[in-house]
This record gives structure tokens, C-alpha cells and sequence, in this order.
């Protein structure tokens, strides 16, 4: 055994001996700057570029082998210019003689200082480094290791030690003449310790960017203390600090400060992932985070907790560069965060435990993707409250349609794609004027079809329900409404609605099932039909006083001056009833009924919803006096009915006492009336018939009486 530890010492002693004796005679008498000319000719004659070693170049054997050179340059590919490929001021690089002998590499700090690459395509597409990484005639395709060289490569890697990497000053330039682009990180500093596998290691790396396409430059600067074992699959960023400070046409508002910090570690063999301490700020925005997955890499999913810290949606804006817009509300628009729970997978992405703040409305719930390749979108939100008009320009109301405007084309292509599942309730809403409370709308979207049902809200005193369709499958959309009102306060609604006072009061009852199709507003609007009935209770029509009109009857009659308006210029009611046929965007009513302890109401007419004209008829008749409607006569009109005529738009509607037909109608009564008194004068002297044996005896009624009341039921 001593026998055999003396002769390993021995060649050990030898194999040391031949190195020292090697090394003395590398000092001594070589000069590696003795070559530099046959190196440049060896590299003109495998590339046909020039090598050009200005600086000097320094060796070292034991105990490290390395390698120094001064500034030295690399010319380009011929084709692409005088400027040099790649050129550097000065590198280092050493090596542990003995770990080689071994088999591993343990390479001391590798030192690069003023490195420049250019790399550059030409407009035929052709690469300035071609020639450097392909052999001649050797296809442009990317060479591949066979499976024994990767199992080689990844032993060296592992085997591989450096003391660690000083770059100073590197400019690396990309430039695309064939898509006109020019990229260029220069500054480039990189710092780091001792790099080696398995082992964490400090790292700082800092450059400008300037890039034409997309437009920014900026400084990017990154530390973190990183660990990288691949045989272990094994992966972490500890302390990581990303910061990016730029400016640019492709930032939002042409500028950006970012910032980045987290902890990362990935542990393939475990498939598992930990994100903690995230929070990514920028734009006056703070988000924070953590996340965990597992089932890497094959079925990844993730879970955590993401959040966004209060912030004025209006500064965000102004940071982005978009126009802020005015709203009636100057507190609009000031205050808003996120919180919420993440979970993901490959197949779903959710938003769990959703809480978003809005000014002084909560939004919470649930929303994501239910399956990710089915795009199908899943939605269950409640909203505590909400003031839709804080929200709008001031001064802003819905304009009244106008005849002849251009038709707003419909777009419903998004639905083509959509797949919904949605549910949303909102406590209180405000919505042009409107005030709704218990506010639901369940929405389900697929192959084209929206379908919203059902639909409820209560509101002023009443409830509304409703089922909505839209189909967009066809060439033009087609929109199936089935819609209801019950105990519904008309006057509040319309006055709040409208901004002015209602037109109409009285408590509501409305059904409607309607449909409609095409690809723009006039086109539906034209093709509106449908049926729809109301009724409402207790209420009034402003605006035109039946009354009035009965005064002016009954003037125009005698023959007498036309009162003066007297009395509130409305009409009471204590029923207002009626159907409605709607065919072509016609609105056509024919059993207007409307009834008072005064009147009686009835009206035929039409509505035409595409040049918004009104043509009806109303007809009034007396069954009670005039007194609580501002006259305080005898009413002499009684059983007499008044034609009212209705007409103008929608928006300026128009009415007036139907002349012609009141005086044609008086005449045919005149002319009744003389026919029934000539018949009665002419029998006026026939005695009215005894009463049989025994009956009672019959009402005091003259023969001329019961005649008159016959003929009347015969004439009209």
C-alpha cells in the first residue's frame, strides 16, 4: 500500500513539475503578442473579416490560465459597412489550472470593459453574423446537439464556477433595415458575486434602451440575489428590484417611472411557485400581491391575493395622457381600489371574493373565465349604489330624436363570439333622472343570441319586469321585448325622466310585447310591431283642458264669444284605458277610453314612430257639470260629445277643438231634433192607450214623451 501512495505522489510531483517547467518557459521566452498577425490572418482567411489587436495580450499558465487583451476589434460581414462587428477596450478571463484536471471549470471574475456589438439585418434579409455561426454552405437553419452533447453540456454547466462578472460600458445595437427598426442598449453595466450552480449569488445589471420601434428610451436598472440549478430544477430571485424610468410615444402619457419588487421561487421538481412580497407601482398606482402554484409544469395553477391600493382614476388618466372626462359631479371620478382573490389553472382564470370601490359605490362578487378555451365568461356582481348622472358632462340630457337625422348604424358583431353567464344586482340606481331600487338583470349569451331574463326593479311605488332578446345571427340584428309595469306613479317617473312636468300622472298598469329588426335605428324603428294595453288610475293629462273645450263648444255653438281659459290646463281622470296595434312603426289606438265624474273620453288615431307625427281624434262628452273645472255655469252641452283634434311630433305635440266636425255634428242633431218634433206635433193628439184590468197604474210620461224617447233610439 506505501508502495502504491509513493508512486501516485510521484506522478502527482511530476505532472506538477512539467506544468511549473512549462509555465517558466511561457514567461521566459514566449510572447503570445508574436502571433497577432498570424491570428488576424487566420481569422481573414475563415471569415473574410479583420481582426485587429491594438492593445496587448497577456497569458497566464499557473496557477491560473487565463487570458488579458487590450482594445481589439472585429470587422463587420462584407456587404454591411466600415464599422466594426463587434469591438471591446478590455477583457479578462482566468481559470484554475488544477479544478480542469478534474474536470470542472472554476473560472476567476470575468472582466469586459467598453464592449460593442453590432448586429444587423439587411433589407434582403441576410444577418451580419452568418458567417460566424455556419459553415460554408451549411443551410440557414439552427444546428441541434444530439441527445449525448446535451447530456455533456448540461455536466459542464454544472461543473461551472465563476468568481463572478464585471461588465462596463457595453453597447449592444440591433438594426432591422428590413423593417426599419433600430434598437440600442448602451451603459450596460452588469455586476455580480460568485456565480455557482446551486448556490445564490448577488447580480446587478443596469442600461439605457433606445428603441425606434416600439418608441422608448429609458434606463432599465435590476439587483436581486439569484439562484439557478438546473439539475434540481430549481430557481429563485430573492430581493428582486426592477426599476424602468422612460419616456416615449409607446408609453402611456409618453412616460413611464416603474417599479417591481418581489420574491420568486420555482421549484420544477415539485411543480411549485411562490410569488410573495409583489408590488408593482407606477402611473400613481400601487398593486400588491402574493401568489402560489403548484402541478408545474404540466397542470399549472395558481391562487393568491391581489390588491390595488386607493387612487384618483383622474390622476391616472392625466399619467396616461387621456383626456379626463367632465363630469356633472366635481368628487366624480377621485377615489377607487380593488381587492380580490386570484385562482388559475390552464383551463379557468376566476376573480374570487371580488371588492371594487368606486367613488361611494362597492361592487362585490365574482368574475373570470370559467374555460379558457371556450372564452366563456361568468359574472355574479352586486352593486350597494350608484348616481349614473354624477357621471355625466354637466348640463347633459338625452336629446330628443329628430326626423330626418342620420340612422345609428347597430353593431352587434360582438356578439357573434361572446359566451355570458352574468348576473347582476344593484341596490339603488340613478339613471337619466330615474330612481330604481332592487335592480336585477341576468344576462346568458351564446352562438349570437343575448338573451336578458329575467329583468326587475321596483320603482316609484311599482314594480317593473321583463324579459329582453337580441338575436344576431341573421343580417340584421332582431330585438324581442316582453315588458310590464304595475303600480308604476306615471308623473314622477316621466317628470324625473324628462326634467320637466309630466304630460301624464295616474298610477300605471303597462304590458308590451314587441320585436324589431335591422341593421340601424330607422331600420327598427320601421319595423317596430307588436301589441301593447295600459291603464292608469287616478291621474291627469296636462297640457289640454277637455273642459276648456266644451266652454269653447258650447260658444261657438250659440254663437258666442270664446271664453277665456279658466281652471288647471289639465284633464282628471279616474280610468285611462286602451290597446295598442303597432305594425311597420305604426302606433294605431282605437278604444281610448277615459272616464271622470265629468267626461267621458274616447279616441281612434295613430302614431308614426319614424317621422315622430301624431295623427288622433278625441271625443268628449259631458255627463256632469262643469263646476271643479274652473266653470261655475250650468253645463248646457250635456250628452253633447266635442271633437279634439291631436296632433304635432312627439315632441311638440299640438291640440285643438275639431271645428268642422263639432258644427257638421250639431247640424245632423238640429236636423234630428226638428224630424222628432215634427213626428210628435203631428201625433201629439192621440190619446195614450188604458191600462189593462188590474195593473198599476203607469208613470206620469206624456204620449209626446214616450214618442221622443223612441225616435231618439231609432235615429241615432
Amino acid at each position: 500500500m506505501k508502495t502504491v501512495v509513493r508512486i501516485l505522489a510521484g506522478l502527482v510531483g511530476a505532472v506538477v513539475l512539467v506544468f511549473v517547467l512549462l509555465a517558466a518557459y511561457l514567461f521566459l521566452f514566449f510572447d503570445v503578442n508574436d502571433y497577432r498577425d498570424r491570428l488576424a490572418e487566420q481569422v481573414r482567411t475563415h471569415t473574410g473579416r479583420e481582426l485587429v489587436i491594438s492593445g496587448e495580450i497577456g497569458v497566464s499558465v499557473f496557477p491560473w490560465l487565463g487570458v488579458e487583451i487590450g482594445a481589439t476589434s472585429l470587422g463587420n460581414a462584407p456587404g454591411f459597412g466600415d464599422e466594426p462587428f463587434a469591438s471591446v477596450r478590455e477583457a479578462q478571463a482566468r481559470a484554475q489550472l488544477m479544478p480542469l484536471l478534474r474536470g470542472e471549470v472554476e473560472v476567476d471574475r470575468v472582466v469586459l470593459k467598453g464592449l460593442v456589438l453590432n448586429l444587423e439585418r439587411d433589407a434582403q434579409g441576410r444577418n451580419n453574423w452568418d458567417d460566424l455561426v455556419r459553415e460554408p454552405g451549411e443551410p440557414h437553419e439552427a444546428r441541434h446537439d444530439g441527445p449525448g452533447d446535451v447530456g455533456a453540456a448540461g455536466r459542464g454547466i454544472a461543473a461551472l464556477a465563476i468568481g463572478g462578472l464585471d461588465v462596463e460600458g457595453a453597447q449592444l445595437v440591433w438594426h432591422d433595415r428590413k423593417a426599419g427598426v433600430r434598437q440600442q442598449v448602451s451603459r450596460l453595466d452588469i455586476t455580480s458575486g460568485r456565480i455557482v450552480p446551486g448556490a445564490a449569488f448577488p447580480l446587478e445589471i443596469g442600461f439605457d434602451i433606445d428603441s425606434s420601434a416600439p418608441a422608448v428610451q429609458g434606463r432599465v436598472e435590476l439587483s436581486a440575489s439569484l439562484l439557478a440549478d438546473p439539475e434540481r430544477g430549481r430557481y429563485a430571485a430573492d430581493g428582486l428590484d426592477l426599476r424602468f424610468n422612460g419616456r416615449g410615444a409607446a408609453l402611456p402619457g409618453n412616460a413611464a417611472d416603474l417599479r417591481l419588487r418581489a420574491k420568486l421561487d420555482v421549484d420544477m421538481a415539485a411543480g411549485k411557485l411562490s410569488l410573495a412580497g409583489l408590488t408593482l407601482s407606477g402611473w400613481g398606482l400601487e398593486a400588491k400581491g402574493e401568489l402560489a402554484g403548484q402541478g408545474l409544469p404540466d397542470a399549472p395553477s395558481v391562487e393568491g391575493r391581489l390588491e390595488l391600493a386607493q387612487f384618483s382614476p383622474r390622476a391616472l388618466l392625466t399619467a396616461l395622457g387621456q383626456e379626463v372626462p367632465q363630469t356633472t359631479d366635481p368628487a366624480a371620478l377621485t377615489r377607487a381600489s380593488l381587492r380580490t382573490q386570484l385562482q388559475a389553472s390552464d383551463k379557468r382564470v376566476m376573480l374570487q371574493g371580488l371588492e371594487l370601490k368606486l367613488d361611494d359605490s362597492t361592487v362585490r362578487g365574482t368574475a373570470g373565465l370559467t374555460d379558457l378555451v371556450r372564452q366563456a365568461i361568468a359574472v355574479d356582481l352586486q352593486l350597494d349604489a350608484i348616481n349614473l348622472d354624477r357621471y355625466l358632462p354637466p348640463g347633459k340630457s338625452t336629446p330628443a330624436a329628430t326626423p330626418g337625422a342620420a340612422a345609428a348604424a347597430i353593431d352587434l358583431s360582438a356578439l357573434q363570439g361572446l359566451n355570458l353567464d352574468a348576473k347582476l344586482v344593484v341596490g339603488e340606481l340613478v339613471a337619466s333622472g330615474m330612481k330604481i331600487s332592487n335592480l336585477t338583470v341576468t344576462a346568458r349569451a351564446a352562438d349570437g343570441v343575448l338573451r336578458l331574463q329575467p329583468l326587475g326593479a321596483e320603482l316609484y311605488q311599482g314594480r317593473y319586469a321583463g324579459n329582453a332578446t337580441v338575436d344576431a345571427r341573421g343580417r340584421a340584428p332582431r330585438i324581442t321585448l316582453d315588458e310590464s309595469l304595475t303600480g308604476v306613479q306615471i308623473g314622477p317617473l316621466l317628470r324625473d325622466l324628462t326634467g320637466k312636468e309630466a304630460m301624464l300622472t295616474g298610477r300605471a298598469q303597462l304590458r308590451a310585447k314587441l320585436q324589431a329588426s335591422g341593421a340601424d335605428t330607422d331600420a327598427m324603428k320601421r319595423s317596430l310591431s307588436g301589441n301593447a294595453d295600459f291603464m292608469f288610475a287616478d291621474g291627469a293629462v296636462k297640457g289640454v283642458n277637455v273642459a276648456q273645450f266644451l266652454r269653447e263648444a258650447s260658444a261657438r255653438l250659440r254663437n258666442q264669444p270664446v271664453p277665456p281659459q279658466s281652471g288647471p290646463n289639465q284633464t282628471d281622470f279616474s280610468e285611462l284605458s286602451g290597446t295598442l296595434q303597432i305594425a311597420n312603426g305604426v302606433i294605431r289606438n282605437d278604444d281610448l277610453a277615459a272616464k271622470s265624474p265629468l267626461l267621458r273620453v274616447s279616441g281612434s288615431g295613430s302614431a308614426d314612430l319614424t317621422s315622430e307625427r301624431i295623427d288622433y281624434r278625441a271625443r268628449a262628452a259631458l255627463v256632469g257639470t262643469l263646476e271643479g273645472q274652473g266653470g261655475a255655469e250650468r253645463d248646457a252641452l250635456r250628452g253633447v260629445t266635442v271633437p279634439v283634434r291631436i296632433g304635432g311630433t312627439f315632441a311638440q305635440p299640438t291640440y285643438a277643438l275639431d271645428v268642422e266636425t263639432l258644427i257638421a255634428e250639431n247640424v245632423k242633431q238640429q236636423v234630428r231634433d226638428r224630424v222628432e218634433q215634427r213626428i210628435i206635433e203631428q201625433l201629439g193628439g192621440r190619446q195614450q192607450a188604458a191600462p189593462q184590468p188590474g195593473s198599476e197604474p203607469a208613470p206620469a210620461e206624456s204620449p209626446q214623451e214616450q214618442l221622443r224617447r223612441g225616435l231618439r233610439g231609432l235615429l241615432r
